[in-house]
């Protein structure tokens, strides 16, 4: 049984502690592929729910206090307890304090999926960044051109911190430093609306709670990028397109996704 089909039976706890720009299409997004959500980020509660967990998300975006406190307990229990935990170093590239904050994150929790766009992971490793905001820049993007150049750089970060990297962009990039996978699915319109990089993390945390973290790392970004796709088609507008992209994603199969993914690189 593959990955997306483990979800719809098993119906796995993914808690996401995302923020409020994004929590409500996280949710959806969870719901849509089979798994079941809980979005707690009180620090008081937050402990209690992840030991009940089958897969920790965690999201840097719209930072607080609370949450900043709630995410560090939580990341602390996932990490005792061996569940399987995603950080998704949402603005890393142009806040010193996430930036400092998803270092210290990754040193004491070792979050086995590091997720973030070209800008954010060339940050966390240590390169020469653009970022625009939490936006990549276009400086930054994985290509088809540097793509192996890309590789070996976020490969050796990836090796160092025995992580798989999610790299999102034009050319999504998947490393666990060993296997490389280039992802190209896609439109425009994903970049339009808010809170699609934070579904992709959403997403890849879901199968991660029933699969390999290189696998559910790499359907992530790939069904939100051929979800896209379907929504795309013969689409008005931003409105329809946001309705679609959920309607596109409850209905995506294993098969579908197998028939669809564009992959133009591979390095092992």
């Amino acid at each position: 049984m593959d990955i997306m089909s483990r979800v719809r039976e098993n119906e796995p706890l993914i808690h996401c502690m995302t923020h409020a720009i994004t929590m409500n299409d996280s949710a959806n997004a969870i719901l849509a592929v089979g798994g079941s959500p809980t979005m707690a980020s009180h620090p008081q509660e937050v402990e209690e729910i992840v030991e009940a967990a089958d897969s920790l998300v965690v999201n840097l975006g719209n930072i607080n206090e609370e949450r900043l406190e709630a995410m560090k307990i939580a990341g602390e229990k996932a990490h005792e307890r061996g569940i399987p935990l995603l950080l998704d170093a949402v603005g890393v590239a142009c806040s010193t304090l996430r930036l400092v904050y998803a270092q210290q994150f990754i040193e004491h929790n070792r979050p086995q999926i590091i997720k973030g766009n070209s800008s954010e992971i060339r940050t966390l490793c240590g390169l020469t960044a653009h970022a625009h905001g939490v936006d990549a820049g276009a400086e930054d993007a994985v290509t088809a051109e540097n793509f192996a150049g890309d590789a070996r750089a976020f490969g050796q970060y990836a090796r160092q911190h025995g992580a798989v990297l999610l790299v999102t962009g034009p050319v999504d990039l998947v490393t666990d430093g060993e296997t490389t996978l280039g992802i190209a699915n896609g439109t425009p319109l994903l970049g339009r609306l808010t809170g699609t990089g934070c579904m992709v993390g959403a997403l890849a945390g879901t199968w991660h709670a029933c699969g390999p973290s290189l696998a559910a790392a790499a359907l992530g970004t790939a069904v939100l990028g051929i979800a896209g796709e379907e929504a795309a088609k013969d689409c008005p507008g931003l409105g329809t397109f946001h309705i679609r992209l959920l309607d596109a994603l409850s209905n995506l199969t294993g098969e579908k996704v197998a028939e669809k993914v564009k992959m133009v690189g591979a390095v092992a």
